[in-house]
């Protein structure tokens, strides 16, 4: 018992610094993940890319930390060490490389026309659950893309045939949705 209390004592050394880091990190991760979304649905990307930056960063950040994780939390499995990393580290790549295509994209704009493929809705935001919001699929140069109204303009997207997209040429090549707005037959 007494070797067992040796090794937690040197384990615990900077135990309180590297949990808030680990802490603080998986924080701002899922922080950044939210700005990520938001900076996707602008973003005419394959949603294949963002995710595999994230599988990818977080994995070999995972094969790097997942001695010194499972030591400062004393653990013996693998998973709370891949999910630490994954969304920090992950995260972290992911909207560094989204953020980069997004605020470093071409001030110049180019306007197209394109037919709705489909329309559906989706929930509204917290609160207003209720309010579907209207949502349409278009083909952009045979990349499906959706693209989100507003609930207030259920009647006029339901009604439309097409919708005019302005675009920009984003930093690392992928297209920003600059305005995007339906028009009727």
């Amino acid at each position: 018992m007494e070797g067992r209390e040796n090794v937690q004592h040197d384990n615990l050394k900077n135990e309180p610094f590297w949990k808030g880091f680990y802490t603080m990190t998986a924080v701002l991760g899922l922080v950044l993940l939210a700005f990520e979304v938001l900076i996707y649905r602008q973003t005419i990307i394959n949603a294949y890319i963002p995710i595999s930056i994230m599988l990818v960063i977080g994995s070999v950040t995972f094969y790097f930390n997942r001695q010194h994780y499972k030591k400062t939390y004393l653990l013996t499995g693998n998973f709370f060490p891949f999910i630490q990393n994954l969304i920090s580290w992950g995260s972290l790549s992911c909207y560094i490389f989204m953020a980069t295509n997004y605020y470093l994209a071409d001030k110049k704009t180019t306007e197209y026309k394109f037919s709705i493929k489909e329309k559906n809705s989706m929930s509204g935001p917290k609160g207003h659950s209720d309010e579907r919001q209207p949502l349409v699929t278009i083909d952009y140069f045979s990349f499906e893309k959706k693209l989100v109204f507003r609930y207030v303009d259920t009647d006029k997207v339901n009604r439309a045939d097409s919708v005019t997209v302005v675009v920009r040429k984003g930093g690392l090549g992928f297209d920003i949705l600059d305005n995007y707005n339906y028009r009727h037959p």
